[in-house]
């Protein structure tokens, strides 16, 4: 089953990221309902998102080119 990822609108108060602050993303998982924030890995080329539900994961890679977004919040359908 392929995951599917969606710019989502971020909940109410939710601050942007600070430039001194690890860079992270915020997504909802359509079928549990489910949202979290997912920091960047270490080496800076992924974030790695995980339902609670059916543990399905969802990679978003960092980089600039066909494809890329600016966006900072999904929603994700699995």
């Amino acid at each position: 089953m392929a995951l599917r990822a969606t710019p989502g609108v971020p909940p109410p108060g939710t601050p942007h990221p600070k430039p001194n602050e690890r860079p992270w993303l915020g997504v909802r998982f359509t079928c549990s309902g489910h949202y979290q924030r997912v920091y960047r890995n270490t080496a800076g080329t992924e974030y790695l998102a995980r339902c609670a539900k059916c543990s399905q994961c969802m990679r978003f890679r960092v980089g600039s080119g066909d494809g890329a977004t600016d966006q900072r919040f999904f929603n994700v359908s699995c």
